[in-house]
């Protein structure tokens, strides 16, 4: 941007395109090379009117110019140009949109049809609309999202949780009954009439869809929702600048299968949707994030894999086989990967299955972070991720990310067979330079993995060591201070490869330091 509020065209085409075909003074491409703010000048109701030409995420972007664009995106439509209408005030998605309305159950469809009413049809920047299942019909739906495409809404979340249990004391009248029978399930027919729709989010609903023509949407998130597969098919035809596709909880999926019609899908997340056996995706050459949490699937197909450069590859929790499953071979060539997870059953495959599929070792050469999983960490496991290592060079690799479980229980004294002890890779990780280990308790094998990445990381800067988060009093008996610095003494005493290496203990999360995969999509 170079001075403050000096503003680059290519950062917002959309304010010169806009500006050019309207009644704002045309900027020349030279103004952009004054040492004058001419923008942040500008009265306000010009910069509103500027605001006013621009789709959402532009007029956002504007913040950045100096304190005076900062926040003034959220007045260009009259008061108020976002609603949160919410029958629950358990669930505020986001507390701070301009309006919000939260109301019993009994009110919620009137209290929303006023508060419609009073506002009038004007322009909406986000709507966000949540109810419990039972609550509202289906005739009451398609009200308000006939509002919410007559007000051009860019950003809009429908969210249908589940019913809430009546005790068994509560009289419901009979209106309240009928109610409950007949609105057990609403739906949504995609796509939304809004013409600048651009971000959708859909919770517990069904989705039935059209052929259709080619709609705004950037961003699409279906939790919980029930579809077919051909629904998901021609609703991702429909979307070809589609950015970011979000797939949780879909429970009838079985073929998952996505083709988008344009070059702009740049990241696929795909959790939990438990009929799944099959993920397709082709047409994609601009994927670049693909993430996955659930059950494996015994087929996955993913045009040009090897572009892809942020990779999340995680079960939804610790499994005692390995279903037949083709992911270690789709995915063996990630050369241009830079952050990668993987959880402890991932490293079980690659480890049985990787020596013979993935041959000779492989560089990961531009991975620079790498966070794993360990849902369990038995003597096998352990073994896991020195083959894992072994298997795949990690040249670049500069920060390390694990998890261990929250078992309080030592898994090493556990095992009910001898296993045969993995030897540690013999390759340095020179360019590692900060570890952060979460739930370490001083148990056997993760002293272990410890101690082999403190003689091996020449370069080390900071091995971070988070206490477990849960039954830590209960289990040890000991002060949490007291405990850490046992801990502390113990790590001491073991061979550093840098001489630099500080090791520092907490008893919470350091907020700073965060992997780039934070968000869990399970409980350990």
């Amino acid at each position: 941007m170079g001075k403050r509020g000096r503003m680059c065209p290519d950062l917002f085409p959309d304010l010169l395109e806009c500006s050019s075909s309207s009644s704002v003074a045309t900027l020349s491409t030279s103004s952009w090379n004054d040492d004058i703010d001419r923008l942040s000048e500008l009265p306000d109701v010009l910069r509103l009117h500027i605001l006013s030409l621009l789709p959402l995420k532009s007029a956002i972007r504007t913040g950045v110019l100096s304190s005076r664009w900062r926040g003034l995106w959220a007045h260009r439509w009259p008061d108020p140009s976002s609603l949160f209408l919410s029958s629950h005030s358990s669930s505020l998605i986001f507390p701070k949109l301009a309006a919000a309305a939260v109301v019993e159950e009994d009110a919620f469809v009137s209290s929303t049809n006023h508060c419609l009413a009073k506002r009038g049809r004007r322009r909406i920047d986000s709507f966000v609309l949540s109810f419990h299942q039972g609550q509202v019909l289906q005739s009451d739906l398609k009200q308000w999202l006939d509002y919410a495409a007559a007000c051009s809404v860019e950003d809009f979340h429908l969210h249908v949780l589940p019913a809430e249990p009546v005790p068994a004391s509560a009289s419901l009248s009979r209106r309240n009954s009928n109610r409950r029978r007949n609105a057990s399930s609403v739906s949504f027919h995609f796509p939304m009439e809004s013409l600048l729709l651009t971000r959708l989010s859909l919770r517990g609903i069904h989705l039935s869809a059209a052929n259709s023509a080619s709609t705004r949407l950037e961003i699409l998130t279906l939790h919980s929702v029930t579809l077919s597969e051909a629904a998901l098919r021609k609703v991702v035809a429909a979307c070809p600048v589609l950015r970011c596709l979000d797939i949780r909880r879909c429970k009838e999926l079985r073929r998952i299968q996505i083709s988008t019609s344009g070059p702009h899908l740049r990241s696929l997340t795909v959790v939990d949707c438990p009929k799944a056996t099959e993920l397709v995706v082709t047409s994609a050459p601009g994927l670049r994030s693909f993430r996955f949490c659930g059950t494996f699937l015994s087929k996955y197909s993913v045009e040009n894999a090897k572009r892809l450069e942020d990779v999340y590859f995680t079960s939804a929790g610790p499994n005692l086989s390995l279903p037949n499953s083709n992911w270690v071979s789709c995915f063996e060539q990630l050369a241009n990967v830079t952050v990668h997870t993987l959880c402890s059953h991932a490293l079980q495959y690659i480890a049985v299955r990787g020596a013979g599929t993935i041959g000779p070792t492989r560089s990961l050469y531009r991975l620079e972070e790498l966070q794993l999983l360990m849902l369990m960490m038995s003597d096998s496991n352990l073994n896991d991720v020195f083959a894992f290592l072994k298997l795949y060079q990690c040249p670049v690799l500069e920060r390390l990310f694990v998890e261990f479980p929250t078992c309080t229980l030592d898994q090493h004294v556990m095992n009910y067979m001898e296993i045969p002890d993995e030897e540690p890779p013999r390759e340095y990780l020179d360019k590692l330079k900060t570890i952060k280990i979460r739930n370490y308790k001083g148990h056997y094998n993760e002293t272990r993995l410890v101690k082999f990445l403190l003689a091996k990381a020449t370069n080390l800067s900071s091995l971070i060591i988070i206490a477990p988060r849960e039954n830590f009093e209960k289990e040890y008996s000991k002060d949490p201070s007291d405990w850490l610095r046992s801990l502390h003494m113990q790590l001491s005493r073991f061979q550093k490869a840098s001489e630099s290496a500080q090791i520092c203990f907490s008893e919470c999360d350091i907020d700073g330091i965060q992997p780039t995969h934070s968000e869990s999509f399970f409980k350990f």
